[in-house]
């Protein structure tokens, strides 16, 4: 009965997109961007950059509140997609913005017929992927034939994809059904202040170790969940294990053990990625992130609860044979990979995944949708 129900609100919804979106199909279209936010922190300046250049319009989810107010002090005009007034206005921004660029997969796209003078990116919201998504995404492959059929029409209205790498490209051709053409070897525009960012540790006589799990809403926590205060009482006085967890995870525990610091959902992880000495982290994208802010600094992976996630999500064949070190699956291999003494390079790593992440891909990005406007593509 609930499924039934999601499926008729889903089916409302495209009924809706595709009134609006035939409504202003008369619209002219102008020289200006449109970009579709789901995830906090993702732009990282980029579209400050493009609005040096051209007008731009920001469609939000409610999740990216904050961040979308104070884009709109700078005078960008922003529209929240969660509200009816948001989205029937952000349906018309979309029928007359000649560039529209999106950060994740959005519903209403499959729906809008888009002239043939528009064009619509997919920057995506991760630098690599170790999950399967998309059409490889083992959750999507038991959904109903006429959710497939939606899940392909979105991914039908994008024209191209930002990547860092080829092995992204790869990625999403496999999982977008994307050809070479469609694929952008820009850089991922985020990982700019990553690399040309200024590295602070506020205490340098500690070694900060930060865990970044990955949130499972269908693996209990006892699966994977990494036994936080056993980890803590095997490590010595000049480390600080940092724990950032999903806002759902709630522990009776935070607080309470030495050697640990808990870091508040609300807060951006990038300051805490540039500062970290370790990163142990899973499935998260955040490992990409990491090791180009430092190539010298180590990354664990830890897998407890791998064939699980397989069998639910999926993970991205060969994957394991690129991490700079072998993947760990109990607390005790991740202390002894954590006080091993063997020489961190992540080199090979980066070369295969932050191929173009050198800190000019906005520059990039930017270039792209200019030689759109100016009809050069």
């Amino acid at each position: 009965m609930k499924r039934l129900l999601i499926s008729s609100i889903k089916e409302i919804y495209s009924w809706l997109i595709r009134l609006l979106s035939n409504s202003n199909r008369q619209n002219e279209v102008v020289e200006q961007v449109c970009y579709l936010m789901s995830f906090p922190n993702n732009d990282q300046g980029l579209i400050e950059a493009i609005q040096r250049h051209y007008p731009i319009v920001v469609l939000y989810s409610k999740s990216c509140k904050d961040e979308a107010k104070l884009l709109e002090k700078k005078g960008v005009s922003i529209y929240c997609l969660d509200t009816i007034n948001g989205l029937i206005n952000g349906m018309k921004q979309l029928s007359i913005s000649k560039i529209i660029v999106a950060d994740n997969y959005f519903a209403c796209l499959g729906d809008i017929t888009f002239k043939e003078t528009q064009t619509v990116y997919q920057l995506w919201h991760a630098t690599g992927a170790i999950k399967q998504f998309g059409l490889e995404d083992k959750a999507a492959m038991k959904r109903s034939k006429k959710d497939k059929e939606r899940f392909k029409r979105v991914y039908n209205a994008f024209d191209y994809v930002f990547v860092a790498s080829k092995k992204m490209g790869e990625v999403f051709k496999r999982s977008y059904g994307f050809s070479d053409e469609q694929i952008l070897l820009t850089g991922f525009s985020r990982t700019d202040h990553l690399v040309n960012g200024t590295k602070t540790n506020n205490q340098k006589d500690k070694r900060h170790i930060l865990y970044l799990p990955t949130y499972r809403d269908r693996i209990p926590l006892e699966k994977w969940l990494l036994d936080i205060e056993g980890v803590s009482k095997q490590l010595n006085e000049h480390d600080l294990l940092q724990v950032k967890l999903h806002p759902h995870v709630k522990l009776t525990q935070e607080m309470t053990m030495e050697n640990v610091e808990w870091i508040s959902s609300s807060q951006s992880a990038d300051d805490y990625i540039k500062q970290s000495d370790v990163l142990i982290t899973d499935y998260s994208s955040v490992a990409f992130d990491f090791t180009v802010a430092n190539p010298d600094k180590q990354l664990i992976m830890y897998w407890p609860d791998e064939v699980i996630y397989e069998e639910i999500t999926g993970i991205q064949k060969g994957i394991k044979q690129d991490f700079p070190q072998k993947v760990v699956y109990t607390p005790t291999e991740l202390l002894e990979q954590l006080n091993s003494n063997q020489p961190i390079d992540n080199q090979r790593f980066n070369q295969l995944w932050n191929t173009y992440n050198d800190g000019k891909a906005t520059s990039r990005v930017v270039g792209e949708i200019k030689k759109v406007m100016d009809g050069e593509k």
